[in-house]
């Protein structure tokens, strides 16, 4: 006699590996069915942490465009962040190919220097003396390191109004007087460092300015990020 059973029997006694596989998917399948879909909600959230999100307003192609940003009405005590914030602008418009070419920011300066009248020049004037077509109007409304000066922690805060305004045609977005809104808000920071203001100053012009740049390209933000309120600031 043999210990070994006839082959018929063992493959029978055997299911297959793909039996198996089958097995399983059925019946991960049914848990997540009767979870009501949040499993496989979770595990795509999990694999997929961001979404697109589409361009706020599409700017028109073959433009020259000048970025203005102005502090007439709320003028910022650390002047560099203006420049900051407008070279972070001018550099996402080229790298995504949105403007045709962008006017430097020293022109802008060369002209505010020079005109005696410049903040009686209406936006769209000032785009046409530079040579500019399109202009992109960033009204500083808040810049802010802390809430108050002599406040012992770090607490940064940016805001702005936008407006898209063609030289020839007028303004082209928002349909709201004011522009839209858009804001940046730092956590607070105990930093004794006498350089640490400079390098928060850098870091909101520089995450306003990708911010503002976004309202014109499609990108992809962090899909567990909490949504900002209309009114970001504490």
């Amino acid at each position: 006699m043999t210990d070994k059973l006839p082959a018929e029997v063992c493959r029978q006694k055997s299911p297959s590996r793909w039996a198996h596989v089958v097995s399983s998917c059925l019946v991960s399948g049914l848990a997540m069915f009767s979870a009501g879909c949040q499993l496989p909600l979770a595990i795509l959230e999990k694999m997929f942490p961001t979404e697109k999100v589409p361009a706020t307003f599409g700017l028109p192609a073959d433009h020259t465009i000048l970025v203005f940003t102005d502090d007439l009405e709320n003028p910022v005590a650390y002047p560099p962040v203006k420049r900051k914030l407008t070279e972070e602008i001018n550099k996402v418009l080229v790298d995504k190919k949105l403007a045709k070419d962008v006017v430097p920011y020293n022109k802008l300066i060369d002209l505010r220097t020079a005109e005696p009248d410049f903040n009686r020049l209406a936006v769209a004037s000032v785009g046409r003396r530079l040579g500019a077509t399109l202009v992109i109007y960033v009204n500083i409304k808040r810049f802010s390191l802390k809430d108050t000066p002599i406040e012992a922690l770090w607490r940064g805060r940016f805001s702005a109004n936008v407006r898209v305004v063609d030289v020839k045609e007028g303004r082209l977005w928002p349909d709201e007087r004011d522009g839209q809104n858009v804001s940046i808000k730092e956590g607070t920071v105990e930093d004794p460092s006498e350089t640490y203001g400079a390098e928060l100053a850098g870091n909101l012009a520089e995450k306003l300015g990708q911010k503002i740049a976004g309202l014109f390209h499609a990108h992809e933000v962090d899909r567990h990020k909490p949504k900002e309120t209309e009114s970001p600031f504490d």
